[in-house]
């Protein structure tokens, strides 16, 4: 029981870790746009015009293109043959007839 309670804890732990808080996202979110307005100013755009702006969404809108690309791939990707996780079976008892 110390076992089951303790493996409990720890994927609770593991769990509340993994989220990130709306300071962590700004951070990543300011993060991007920095890089990604360095990007376009190594490009050759100059900061504060329309095609800086449009240099700076054409890279979200990449980025957005591939992360749904890898959304679609991980969707496609057929599961082993266990199951989608260890363990799992489709029905409880399939040669249980009643």
């Amino acid at each position: 029981m110390k076992i089951a309670k303790t493996a409990l804890a720890f994927t609770a732990f593991l769990a509340l870790a993994a989220c990130a808080n709306p300071q962590e996202q700004a951070a990543r979110a300011a993060a991007q746009t920095q890089a990604d307005g360095a990007e376009c100013e190594r490009l050759g755009f100059t900061p504060g015009t329309e095609a800086f702006a449009n240099c700076q969404l054409k890279l979200k809108e990449i980025r957005a293109q591939e992360q749904n690309t890898q959304a679609l791939r991980r969707a496609q990707t057929p599961p082993p043959f266990w199951g989608p996780w260890p363990g799992y079976y489709p029905h409880p008892y399939p040669y249980r007839r009643w």
